[in-house]
């Protein structure tokens, strides 16, 4: 839906400036007119780079909106003024338009889950299902605080994960910037000295001479934009989709990525399920709303597929058996859940365990990454260092002959 960006009066004629989000000019003024201010200028605000990136609410503003609406509604406060109440304390004009334009639609007569829906940017299926399984239980504010925890701690492994890769990244591009600058500027002119001895340059010598000229080329840089170039036409012409299941699939195969990317999505996925099932939502619908947790296209599409197995009567822990990339562990914690009736607490603890096991294996494969690219580079200025030398010891060699 539009933004309008508005100017009004309130009811003591203090001016107020403010975005909301409407359907239609109509529908801006009839909500300016149920926030009892009267409007000076409306306008629809057309936004360059409206995408979803810049539309969407984080997952740690939309944790902490969670948590306050649960706080609000488990104290008895009705669900639209909660909405209200959250909305005034949020400083970006986007989010308080969101939750304002989302309070009054509660307060026409929609429910809470459908007014979420018609912002599906930043309250994705699995959150609407969640709201929607409140409603029908009568305990909302209970699954607030569940969805809100979830949010927690999907936002914690994102953060950590940033935070772990921010240093090595930063070294690995410096690292990166000092080879070139060595390679296009320093090389060629220290050895080029050596040239006028006619004398045969040492392999190391030789070598990076090769590569200095390699990086000084604008040959090389073409090649790089040509491939870039190609390689995006490719994207186009087998589709983006098809290219991401591709790249998914083969990111499987990577050992140590592997372990990575498995243990994260599956933790997402079974500590999902595990609140769906809790809120009584059927298991077929709970696996497929589930499964849009798990950011790999390979593995999402391969989870979604044994909805249709546990359809027709398979347990879940046999239909997760069949996808090979997953740890034989998880499925028989899953199978032990399912024969002692306590399925919603065993992917608790599988989401627990593999939340824990991803977040050990980042901090030791980042704590093993700083070291392997300092050495990189030590190793690397060494080389450079030799080539440099090992003429001047053969000048010196054939001086003292």
């Amino acid at each position: 839906m539009p933004n309008y960006s508005y100017k009004a009066l309130d009811q003591s004629g203090i001016s107020e400036n403010g975005i909301l989000i409407a359907e239609n000019l109509k529908e801006a003024q009839e909500e300016l007119k149920n926030r009892h201010l009267i409007p000076i200028k409306i306008k629809e605000s057309k936004n360059r780079f409206s995408f979803s990136l810049f539309t969407k609410i984080s997952s740690s503003k939309l944790s902490l909106i969670t948590r306050q609406l649960a706080t609000l509604i488990n104290g008895g406060i009705p669900v639209d003024q909660a909405l209200d109440s959250v909305a005034k304390q949020m400083d970006s004009p986007l989010i308080k338009g969101k939750l304002t334009n989302i309070a009054n639609k509660v307060k026409a007569g929609f429910k809470l889950s459908e007014a979420f829906e018609d912002h599906p940017e930043s309250f994705d299926r699995l959150y609407c299902a969640l709201v929607r399984a409140g409603e029908t239980s009568g305990d909302l504010g209970m699954i607030l605080e569940k969805t809100s925890e979830l949010l927690e701690r999907k936002a914690k492994i994102s953060q950590d994960v940033m935070g772990a890769l921010i240093y090595p990244f930063v070294l690995f591009s410096i690292a990166i910037i000092v080879i070139v600058l060595l390679l296009s500027f320093v090389v060629p002119e220290v050895v080029s000295q050596f040239s006028s001895l006619n004398r045969e340059l040492p392999f190391i010598t030789k070598t990076l001479l090769l590569l200095s000229s390699i990086f000084s080329s604008y040959i090389f840089y073409s090649a790089i934009f040509i491939s870039g170039l190609i390689g995006l036409l490719s994207i186009r012409i087998i589709g983006f989709e098809l290219f991401r299941l591709k790249l998914d699939k083969l990111l499987l195969a990577v050992p140590i990525v592997k372990n990575s990317l498995i243990d994260s999505d599956l933790s997402r996925f079974t500590n999902s399920l595990s609140i769906l099932r809790s809120s009584n939502i059927a298991i077929i619908n709970a696996i497929e709303i589930s499964a849009d947790t798990v950011s790999n296209n390979f593995l999402r599409k391969q989870i979604k597929n044994i909805s249709n197995r546990v359809a027709e009567g398979e347990s879940l822990a046999s239909s997760l058996e069949k996808i090979p990339v997953i740890p034989s562990l998880v499925t028989q914690m899953v199978e032990n859940g399912e024969r002692s009736g306590r399925l919603e607490e065993m992917l608790d603890k599988v989401s627990l365990y593999l939340e824990d096991k991803f977040q050990n294996s980042t901090k030791i494969t980042m704590n093993l990454l700083e070291p392997l690219i300092v050495v990189f580079l030590g190793m690397f200025v060494a080389l450079i260092v030799l080539a440099i030398l090992l003429p001047l010891i053969q000048l010196n060699t054939l001086t003292l002959t």
